[in-house]
């Protein structure tokens, strides 16, 4: 690499920090799963990514449990019995990001809008947009509710098939949306409009 050709800047420091990421699998070695645990600015906040979940974390939990081993757990009656309960633990560090530690402030700078590229903002605006119309979807989901409308074309398809229930088939029937509140001359309005 850059740093080990002959011309290279041999002033600096060849230092290393796990300092960025750490992805872990836990389990064994038929199965088993991933997370990783993240440091995504210079400080010592360390966050857990477990699939959607995500949780803060410290650095013991982030880099010193994760080696395997065994662990003692703490007697909770040292009295009643001297022999500590170990067990065995599945989690181990994976994979390990290091960051040289005079490149770290040029690496963990923030990054603003403009050093994301154009397609992935698109794409995370959209996502946004939709989780936001969603979450409006489901604030306001009391105020609505389905009304299904079954027309003698409806009727005609589903007799003479060999089927012996449901006068008509619920999934090929239109679905109207409308607010609980709205009165019935505006909902055949409605109809009217979507079938002519």
């Amino acid at each position: 690499g850059k740093y080990l050709t002959p011309d290279a800047d041999r002033s600096i420091r060849n230092l290393y920090t796990l300092h960025s990421s750490v992805l872990v699998h836990s389990g064994g070695v038929h199965g088993g799963h991933y997370y990783a645990f993240i440091r995504p600015t210079l400080s010592d906040q360390w966050y857990k990514f477990d699939d959607e979940r995500v949780t803060k974390e410290d650095t013991k939990k982030a880099l010193e449990e994760q080696y395997g081993g065994e662990e003692e757990l703490p007697q909770v009656n040292p009295g009643f019995n001297n022999t500590p309960f170990k067990f065995t633990k599945y989690s181990n560090a994976y994979m390990l990001v290091y960051i040289r530690e005079s490149d770290k402030e040029k690496i963990m700078c923030n990054v603003d809008e403009k050093d994301i590229a154009e397609h992935l903002r698109i794409r995370l605006k959209k996502e946004q947009e939709e989780k936001e119309h969603k979450k409006k979807e489901k604030a306001e989901a009391h105020l609505y509710t389905i009304i299904k409308v079954a027309r003698d074309e409806d009727l005609k398809e589903q007799i003479g098939k060999n089927i012996y229930f449901d006068l008509v088939d619920h999934e090929k029937v239109r679905n109207f949306r409308i607010q609980k509140q709205l009165p019935f001359n505006s909902f055949k309005e409605e109809v009217a409009k979507e079938y002519g």
